[in-house]
């Protein structure tokens, strides 16, 4: 039984994430046309700013709810035949969010001015305006993702994850085509280009979502159970699932107090060492949930631990030879993502600095995500939302005093969200296993003792091939060729250390490419 599960969120893990890899790759060609096409300057920073305050905002009122509360919830009642009965609570919820985001768009436009006193602590007028005239520009974007979030919801309930996980890339694809199409005709244009990509990514997801919708109705059953328990859970959760947002926007608010473009540097890197972790974290956390959900409905507790340390782990099989990778490679990458003289070379060098100190984080907020969705699973957002509220004052404080006292400049902001994400996951994981008695971390300890030498050795033949690569001095196209190469190179190198060492994940994912090298074989026969 133990065997038929793990293959079957395996495999549900592998679709989810490899859509996700469409939708962070497309996600982050956008972000790297921002330098490339605007520059690395005074406009670029302010629509960076623009478009983090209304992500924000999105992700405040529904991005987490839908995660936390949404899909437990409609799982557990379709999991005991009464998925009507299901609608009327979940339905509420979301006509509720419908009229509370046409509110919060229209206060968004109005009230612009002053949030971006609040966010852009550094902005001088010029800046100030035109970045107010962008928030007003892009926060109607906000209810079209908040109902492609929606959507994505309810597919993820019916285990629909490959619909749900597309979607998003229709988004980053237009919002990438809007850059560079209209960037000569000013920043204005680019985000009304934004604007329509959300229309049409929410129109996309509809369409896939639209026949499980056949028990939604647009009415109200504020006294019904199920809402009643949504709600409580939706609550604390929409700021506990926004802490990764808060802490960026945190980490921005302090870059505009050092030079012109290190809004922007900071938002580039952050989407960069995102990519991976969307890829992996949060592939794996979102096939998790519904299984999760369904334990812990069915008094399976102990499945339940099982299918929790066995996700923790394959999320930091991934994740530590990753960050390892990018700290070893932060130049080589930040060289190829330069293709047009807007993005400079003193920018490229701070951009490595930056990338180091994020990549910290990616093992950290990887096993974050998981240990989130443990305790959503569990119908507990309060405990996440209280850690969450610490990691963000002392975000804050970290970021103070590394602005303050150090030479480290906008790096600083990343070293600072990478200790306050470490911490967010130490005390997650110990009070997870305090309350649930155990969760077999002594598993996790041992296997992460073997991981983790295992991509510090890849790290430093990575170091030494790095040292001979003549990267300054040759084309972008043989830049390319090194890095592939080098990434080829120290992902061989880790897979044949941990295969050695007779980890568990390695050994298992070996097996299955025999077995589909196997069929294959046979097919062709």
């Amino acid at each position: 039984m133990e065997e038929i599960q793990k293959k079957k969120i395996a495999g549900t893990a592998l679709i989810v994430m490899s859509s996700i890899v469409v939708s962070r790759f497309t996600g982050f060609f956008r972000e790297m046309l921002i330098p490339n096409m605007l520059g690395v300057n005074q406009v670029a920073d302010a629509y960076n700013m623009a478009f983090r305050i209304t992500g924000l905002m999105y992700d405040l009122l529904v991005g987490g709810a839908i995660a936390a509360a949404l899909i437990p919830i409609l799982t557990g009642y379709m999991a005991k035949d009464r998925e009507e009965e299901g609608w009327k609570a979940v339905g509420t919820f979301i006509n509720i969010v419908m009229l509370a985001m046409v509110l919060v768009s229209f206060l968004g436009i109005l009230f612009a001015p002053q949030l971006v006193r609040v966010f852009a602590l550094g902005f001088g007028g010029e800046a100030t305006g035109l970045t107010v005239e962008l928030t007003r520009i892009l926060f109607p974007s906000v209810a079209f993702l908040m109902l492609a979030g929606v959507a994505n919801g309810v597919l993820n309930s019916y285990q629909r994850f490959a619909a749900a996980a597309y979607g998003p890339s229709i988004y980053n694809i237009g919002s990438a085509l809007s850059i560079l199409l209209f960037y000569r005709y000013g920043v204005q244009s680019i985000a009304y280009g934004v604007l329509c990509s959300a229309i049409i990514y929410f129109l996309f997801q509809l369409t896939f979502a639209f026949k499980n919708l056949k028990f939604y109705k647009f009415r109200f059953y504020l006294s019904h159970e199920g809402f009643q328990k949504l709600f409580k859970l939706a609550i604390p959760a929409l700021v506990s699932s926004a802490v990764v947002q808060l802490n960026a926007i945190i980490s921005l608010r302090f870059a505009t107090l050092f030079s012109v473009g290190s809004v922007t540097i900071l938002q580039m890197c952050d989407r960069i060492w995102q990519t991976p972790y969307g890829i992996f974290a949060q592939g794996i956390g979102i096939a998790l949930l519904p299984t999760l959900s369904a334990k812990l409905a069915a008094g399976e507790v102990d499945n339940f631990k099982y299918i929790l340390i066995n996700g923790l782990k394959t999320v930091l099989f991934l994740s530590i030879p990753s960050a390892v990778g990018f700290i070893i490679l932060r130049q080589p990458i930040m060289n190829i993502l330069k293709f047009t003289h807007r993005f400079d070379h003193e920018a490229v060098a701070m951009a490595g600095t930056v990338l180091a100190f994020f990549s910290i984080a990616l093992l950290s907020q990887s096993m974050v995500t998981v240990l989130n969705r443990a305790f959503y699973a569990n119908n507990n957002a309060n405990t996440p939302l209280m850690i969450g509220i610490f990691t963000i004052v002392a975000n804050t404080i970290l970021s103070y005093l590394f602005y303050k006292y150090t030479p480290l400049g906008v790096g600083g902001m990343a070293l600072a969200y990478s200790i306050t994400s470490f911490v967010n996951a130490v005390l997650l994981l110990s009070i997870l296993n305090r309350s649930m008695k155990g969760i077999y971390l002594k598993k996790l300890g041992v296997f992460t003792l073997k991981v983790l030498p295992a991509s510090l050795l890849m790290g430093g033949i990575l170091y030494l091939l790095n040292a001979f690569l003549p990267y300054q001095q040759s084309p972008k196209t043989v830049q390319v060729l090194y890095l592939v190469v080098q990434i080829a190179c120290g992902a061989g190198i880790y897979f044949g250390i941990v295969l050695l060492m007779r980890v568990e994940e390695a050994l298992y994912m070996y097996r299955a490419a025999i077995a589909k090298v196997g069929a294959l074989r046979k097919r062709s026969k």
